[in-house]
């Protein structure tokens, strides 16, 4: 399976149904059963399991990281700029 990520790191996001903006921080891997190699040497592979971890500024102006699941966030939708002031 390709792993296709949905956003990428520093992307802004909130999730659905919150107005909380929250910015990716990395993507959650978990370890895999692990493969010992002929000279002993055990490996263990990584995969993503669907979560990211985000990061914002609370009310109490504390950084939180928190992992979500990928498909309950939504992107952030920026306003246009301002139009030009006329001069």
């Amino acid at each position: 399976m390709m792993f296709n990520p949905k956003y990428i790191k520093d992307d802004w996001v909130k999730k659905r149904g919150s107005s909380q903006l929250m910015q990716i921080e990395e993507y959650q891997t978990e370890m895999t059963e692990g493969v010992t190699m002929g000279w002993g040497i055990k490996t263990a592979p990584r995969k993503y399991n669907g979560k990211v971890w985000c990061s914002w500024v609370n009310k109490n102006n504390a950084l939180v990281t928190e992992p979500f699941n990928e498909a309950d966030l939504e992107p952030v939708k920026w306003p246009e700029a301002t139009m030009k002031v006329k001069q």
